[in-house]
């Protein structure tokens, strides 16, 4: 099967495990490299560019590969959550944004399409998702059948968190894509699901994570790690752990095997991808009882991942249990002295509901914490 890749021209950004990071804002990722201010400066270079392009996060395929090579499914989440992924470029035109928001004609311009993608695009960037919302309503009103635009605003109303639309937008996209259209309809049923682990409909996710690893498989690609730490994700959350390994591990390994996954001549991304889907597969085999296994595991993700305090955490947690107070005690503080700190494995709210370790996981965590 061919290699799975991300194309060069795509920013991902790493964020937790699950679509309901959104609920926080600040997330954590393995390393600053790749922030939102990092998709800023790519979104900077793209607008000063002489190349015109669309605010997409349609695209399944690079225009530069021949089809059949690879299977690319934009996400938000991963890494001990789901990963964001999108395209986004501003495009040269005359036209004001201000303008641009208030045309109001039934039938668009050219120029006054590509400025409402450009205005759709910039908002974005800036967070700015009502903006973002409005023109990309424009465009939708312009052209009520254009997929592109309909999926566009699910991704924005997902970062809005109005999951709710967001799964109206995705499910009309579904009704109207070609129905050969495979790599479409993984996609979509990607994107949704990813909204409906954010209203916690886990059941509905697992079913759409389901259905686009098989569309991609029968489209003749390998399976996207992304999808399947994601649906790792939800069976975790089904209270399978057994199901929610074996993805991790399934994610790993197609992380270890993909190709693409560079900014620049940066291999971070893929290397953040396959740190996380095996930092939780290990906490999947702790919850499944095997704590010298996991142990093992989070030590040597320590030395892999020097910038993360979630596998820290995790480890210091299993060790206090064991008895390593002192190893345990290093462990933490070497967690708080990072970049990120260890303030958020002190909330076991958010250790439960946001970062969603396993129930376990979460007591040992909590017994930690209580006697320190």
């Amino acid at each position: 099967q061919p290699v799975f890749q991300i194309p060069s021209h795509t920013v991902h950004i790493i964020m937790f495990r699950t679509v309901s990071s959104l609920l926080l804002g600040t997330v954590q990722t393995a390393s600053p490299s790749f922030s939102f201010r990092n998709q800023q400066r790519y979104f900077h270079q793209k607008r000063n560019s002489n190349t015109k392009e669309i605010f997409s996060v349609v695209t399944s395929t690079s225009s530069s590969k021949t089809k059949g090579d690879y299977l690319q499914i934009h996400r938000r989440q991963m890494a001990l959550s789901a990963l964001i992924s999108t395209t986004v470029a501003l495009l040269k035109t005359t036209m004001t944004t201000d303008k641009a928001l208030a045309t109001t004609k039934n039938s668009l311009t050219d120029e006054e399409i590509y400025e409402l993608q450009a205005v759709a695009a910039g908002a974005y960037n800036r967070q700015d998702f009502k903006k973002a919302k409005d023109a990309l309503t424009k465009l939708i009103e312009n052209e009520p059948e254009s997929a592109s635009w309909l999926e566009g605003r699910a991704q924005v109303l997902v970062d809005q968190k109005d999951f709710q639309e967001a799964i109206s937008d995705y499910t009309r996209c579904l009704e109207i894509i070609p129905e050969k259209d495979l790599g479409a309809e993984a996609r979509l049923r990607a994107g949704r699901a990813l909204a409906e682990e954010g209203i916690y409909q886990w059941e509905p996710a697992l079913a759409d994570y389901n259905r686009a690893l098989e569309l991609a498989i029968t489209a003749g690609f390998r399976p996207d790690p992304y999808v399947l730490n994601s649906r790792g994700n939800v069976r975790g959350s089904l209270n399978d752990w057994k199901g929610a390994k074996e993805d991790y591990e399934g994610a790993f390994a197609a992380f270890q095997s993909a190709s693409g996954f560079r900014n620049g001549n940066s291999t971070t991304q893929r290397l953040d991808g396959a740190i996380y889907a095996r930092s939780n597969a290990a906490l999947a085999t702790a919850e499944l009882g095997d704590t010298d296994s996991a142990i093992k595991e989070l030590e040597g993700l320590v030395r892999r991942a020097p910038n993360s305090s979630d596998v820290r955490a995790a480890l210091a947690a299993l060790y206090w249990e064991q008895g390593k107070r002192e190893s345990a005690e290093d462990l933490w503080n070497d967690a708080c002295g990072l970049y990120f700190g260890c303030a958020q494995y002190k909330d076991i709210d958010f250790v439960r509901r946001i970062r969603r370790w396993p129930p376990s996981m979460v007591s040992k965590l909590e017994n930690f914490l209580q006697v320190r």
